[in-house]
């Protein structure tokens, strides 16, 4: 495993691990989650290692103004996300030269979307209980907060990870962005959604939504588990492994 420091175009950096096998293949990036971190809680390691099994290069990054990166959580967007992707896409392109895959968490899934729908060099998206509905799920989460933030107020939330402000940049970005744009353009690539029907955050209608939109998806609705798949992510990277050896027969 390497610890990298990605910098971007504006000098700030991104925190990163890396995971090559000797000879890869493919090389996955992961795209974790709002007030995530590359590390989704120490799991990223064992499924780094299942993928190296396969002869697929993984890196998982953190965000700006998440976990060991630079910059501030609270000017989170869509639009920012999206460039922190491509920088990392570039940086691990330039490195391999190989095709790339793109999975995200959550919010890092419509990530995915944004920042790599448009980029020729992804074969396939691996879509992870990924809201599409943004508006919508977001105004579900937030309630009249995000109605103060549509308004512009800066806001201070708090979840089980502590304190945190958010900009109303967060919310006033999202019409800079089509989701049904950004599923039509992949529509032709293979994508793997996979949702949890006890999802407490991002309703699975979300998944359902973005399977109708992409003929070549395989879409998994899989019982009892909620957003974070708790007790039950053996499940969910098995299902996103069996996708791989299915849509890639030349991995291992």
């Amino acid at each position: 495993m390497e610890n990298l420091r990605i910098r971007k175009y504006d000098g700030q950096e991104l925190a990163a691990l890396a995971f090559v096998p000797v000879e890869p293949i493919m090389v996955l990036l992961v795209s974790h989650g709002f007030r995530g971190a590359k590390e989704n809680g120490g799991k990223i390691y064992s499924f780094a290692s299942r993928l190296q099994e396969l002869g697929i290069a993984v890196y998982a990054f953190d965000f700006i103004g998440s976990g060991a990166s630079d910059g501030s959580f609270a000017d989170i967007t869509l639009s920012r996300q999206g460039d922190d992707l491509a920088v990392v896409m570039d940086y691990a392109y330039n490195r391999h030269q190989l095709p790339l895959l793109l999975l995200g968490r959550s919010f890092g899934g419509s990530t995915v979307l944004a920042g790599g729908s448009k980029d020729q060099r992804v074969a396939g998206f691996i879509l992870w209980s990924t809201p599409v509905m943004l508006k919508d799920c977001f105004a579900r989460i937030m309630g009249s907060d995000y109605n103060k933030l549509k308004e512009g107020q800066a806001l201070r939330f708090q979840d089980e990870a502590g304190e945190f402000a958010l900009n109303p940049g967060f919310i006033k970005d999202f019409d800079l962005h089509d989701m049904d744009q950004y599923l039509a353009t992949i529509a032709s690539r293979p994508v793997l959604i996979v949702h949890g029907k006890e999802d407490e955050a991002v309703d699975f209608t979300n998944a359902e939504y973005a399977a109708r939109q992409l003929p070549n998806s395989q879409l998994y609705l899989v019982d009892q588990a909620d957003h974070r798949f708790t007790g039950m992510t053996r499940e969910r990277e098995d299902i996103t492994i069996n996708w791989l050896r299915e849509t890639f027969p030349h991995l291992s």
